[in-house]
């Protein structure tokens, strides 16, 4: 096993969790870019909450609520959500029916997981980050699995350990416990099943 490999991921999310922290700070932001990249619908809901009540977002919306994993939003703790948007959902054809089937939700749930990072990270704290890291900074999901960032001008993609790619699609939606990234794909390669 390569042990060096776990460094620099720990100080990739130990600089993320940093400016996590000084977004939260008195510090104005100097570009004007912050109001344009977060819409805080509610910092009183949770973050299921605000999902739930995000038009775009209601297919996640109903497989957080299906896999249990609404409730972790609903409870203390500090979590950012990938969230593919209803499109991305669409766009995964017989796969994504499949996997929406009850049958399957330990393969939703675990599609998921690969989707939610620990913290509170806005686009603005991941667009820092990237500039610390000179062009990429990775996270690892709470399905242990690596996503990278990258940026082109003021969009942002982000990329699975295993090739597949979104872009933000729309604002983030800020919680009293998280925010909802919504993107424009699912962060996993799936096969059609039966």
């Amino acid at each position: 096993m390569r042990s060096t490999d776990t460094r620099p991921r720990l100080a990739t999310l130990a600089a993320i969790s940093l400016l996590a922290l000084a977004a939260c700070s008195n510090k104005a932001d100097t570009t004007g870019k912050q109001a344009s990249s977060t819409s805080s619908q509610s910092s009183g809901k949770t973050l299921a909450q605000a999902i739930a009540s995000t038009d775009d977002l209601s297919t996640v919306s109903g497989a957080l609520r299906d896999t249990g994993l609404a409730e972790v939003f609903d409870k203390g703790g500090s979590y950012t959500m990938l969230a593919p948007d209803d499109a991305a959902f669409a766009k995964l054809g017989e796969a994504g029916k499949s996997l929406s089937q009850p049958d399957n939700r330990a393969e939703m749930a675990a599609v998921l997981r690969d989707h939610i990072v620990p913290g509170y990270l806005t686009p603005d704290d991941i667009k820092s980050a990237i500039d610390a890291q000179h062009g990429s900074a990775k996270v690892t999901t709470m399905g242990d699995h690596e996503l990278t960032f990258t940026r082109a001008g003021d969009d942002l993609q982000v990329t699975s350990d295993d090739g597949s790619r979104a872009k933000i699609a729309s604002d983030a939606v800020e919680a009293g416990n998280g925010v909802a990234i919504p993107i424009d794909g699912v962060l996993k390669k799936l096969t059609p099943s039966g």
